[in-house]
């Protein structure tokens, strides 16, 4: 087998378990049950039905990479292996939730972001693919925010008071912080690109200012972001391309 079909076969594989495991578990198991740690900057339950758009776009962007003309695009040889582990690792973290093993989730979301953002920043450097950067763009954005309030849900665990000043203060520097890489990020990605890692964050921080049960500090933090991202992922997506 060469090089290209064991890539293709890596990635569907990696992608079918990624979109496979959490709707299984969903289903069969009553899922990862994250609001047992429920924070100030948890979105609303109804703000993860991004994951559906999410998972089709990952899974048609998977499908095109497997293609006979696909596989050999200079997009696909950069990005697949890195989005296979990606696919991988968000996997494992699902199962790590869903198996109350939530310890072990604070270091797999932010690392299976981080294998993201490298297949994302590879993207630089090729011909561009719309379904890659499309899927790596969505993947990217929301999975960022979710590292925040995932490692902000472990302190809840460990003990941390959820509603406390320091609690707060802390969250609300994350999603600073977050708002703030994702701008950096969108700033260096191709224009068509932009929108595709801003709104799923938007998103997210717009349901979570939206959400009254959060502290007023908080609302105001996340609509911030959202607009922050927002007006810049539309200032790029107005420039034209040099």
């Amino acid at each position: 087998m060469d090089n290209d079909k064991l890539r293709s076969l890596a990635l569907a594989s990696s992608c079918a378990a990624f979109i496979a495991v959490p709707n299984v578990g969903a289903l069969a198991g009553g899922g990862e049950k994250t609001d047992r740690y429920d924070t100030v900057i948890t979105p609303p339950s109804y703000a993860f039905a991004v994951w559906a758009p999410i998972f089709a776009a990952c899974a048609i962007d998977t499908r095109v990479q497997c293609t006979a003309d696909g596989r050999t695009r200079p997009s696909s040889r950069r990005t697949g292996w890195p989005l296979t582990a990606a696919y991988l690792t968000n996997t494992a973290w699902s199962l790590a939730a869903q198996t109350d093993r939530f310890q072990y989730t604070p270091a797999l979301l932010p690392l299976a972001t981080s294998l993201t953002a490298v297949a994302h920043n590879r993207l630089r450097h090729v011909p561009p693919s719309r379904s890659t950067s499309t899927a790596t763009g969505m993947l990217l954005g929301w999975t960022a925010l979710a590292s925040t309030v995932n490692i902000l849900a472990d302190a809840v665990r460990r003990g941390a008071p959820p509603h406390s000043r320091t609690t707060i203060t802390a969250a609300a520097t994350g999603l600073l912080v977050t708002g703030a890489a994702l701008t950096a990020r969108i700033t260096r990605t191709p224009t068509r690109g932009a929108l595709a890692v801003a709104a799923p964050a938007v998103w997210g921080l717009l349901t979570t200012s939206a959400d009254r049960r959060r502290p007023p500090t908080i609302r105001a933090v996340s609509a911030a972001a959202a607009l922050a991202l927002g007006g810049i992922a539309g200032w790029r997506r107005s420039v034209k391309p040099t």
